[in-house]
């Protein structure tokens, strides 16, 4: 009786009053409310609800670090995540499928509380993207490809089309100048696609291919060397939304006898330069896309 008295009650209520009620409420109870009635969880599932409870999350709510631990490593990746109202550990979902035999797992990147997770198995790679805050997972459809290749991933929001789209490069090592192909999956339109843009054959991208916090402008990115000129380091940039690549030289510091990583660091580009001895610089690209524009930001050791 409480339940369908509450149900009339909110079905009463505008739509503009209702939701500017429930943009307050946590990610968690909303995901309990939805079955209460088939409007509310209607009302709950629209784009424009969970665009606006988006912000508002990020707006308001304070930066949680989500630190993932590679198996048998003491390498830590570090993602920051302003929005996802979790405890201190969570629990990855459980690959179970008998049908392939699971040897272990990877984070590709988490964007707006969404986390990109691959999964490695003795039949190749099977992707899914996550939500923990209300355990909901989207399966990727698989990928097969012929050939010795390996895989770049990027996960990133697109907010030209409002998608969420996972992006790889698939190089083939035993093509001349390891010919790479790039190919995107959009959540919105729930496939693969082969795009035309051509990565730059000159370029090989970095060993240390880690990102913090990518994606989260419409752009990934990658460090690369050139291949004309060992010394020097570039970033090649993805625009999600135009789905084009641009470079940007990293003309600040020289790649010899230095760790780079880029990031993203209060919304702006960020490198952080690990000489030998463990000092470390950050430099700041202050005006995206301007090589001229980077600072640097702070040193630590």
């Amino acid at each position: 009786m409480a339940t369908l008295q509450l149900q009339t009650t909110i079905e009463k209520v505008p739509d503009h009053l209702l939701s500017n009620i429930l943009v307050r409420v946590p990610t968690q109870t909303l995901a309990q409310m939805r079955s209460v009635s088939k409007p509310l969880n209607a009302f709950l599932s629209q784009p424009s609800f969970i665009k606006s409870h988006l912000h508002r999350s990020i707006e308001t709510n304070d930066e949680t670090l989500l630190v993932f631990k590679k198996f048998l490593s003491k390498e830590v990746t570090a993602h920051p995540s302003s929005h996802l109202e979790l405890p201190n550990f969570i629990h990855l979902p459980v690959y179970d499928d008998p049908a392939h035999e699971y040897l272990g797992h990877g984070l590709i990147g988490a964007v707006n509380g969404l986390i990109c997770l691959s999964y490695e198995t003795n039949d190749g790679y099977f992707f899914q993207i996550w939500n923990p805050s209300i355990s909901a997972l989207l399966e990727i459809p698989q990928l097969v490809r012929s050939g010795e290749f390996e895989n770049k991933l990027r996960f990133g929001f697109d907010h030209y089309n409002d998608d969420y789209k996972v992006v790889r490069l698939a190089i083939f090592v035993e093509e001349p100048d390891d010919y790479v192909l790039i190919e995107v999956f959009s959540m919105r339109k729930g496939c693969w696609e082969l795009i035309t843009e051509r990565f730059p054959a000159y370029l090989w991208i970095s060993g240390e291919d880690k990102v913090c916090g990518d994606g989260h402008d419409g752009r990934l990115h990658w460090l690369c060397h050139d291949g004309n000129e060992p010394k020097l380091e570039t970033v090649v940039a993805f625009d999600l939304g135009a789905e084009t690549i641009s470079e940007m030289c990293l003309s600040v510091v020289n790649s010899m006898n230095r760790r780079n990583v880029i990031g993203v660091l209060g919304g702006k580009l960020c490198l952080m330069s690990c000489l030998k001895d463990h000092e470390c610089e950050v430099w700041l690209m202050n005006e995206y896309g301007n090589a001229e524009s980077w600072a640097k930001h702070h040193v630590f050791s």
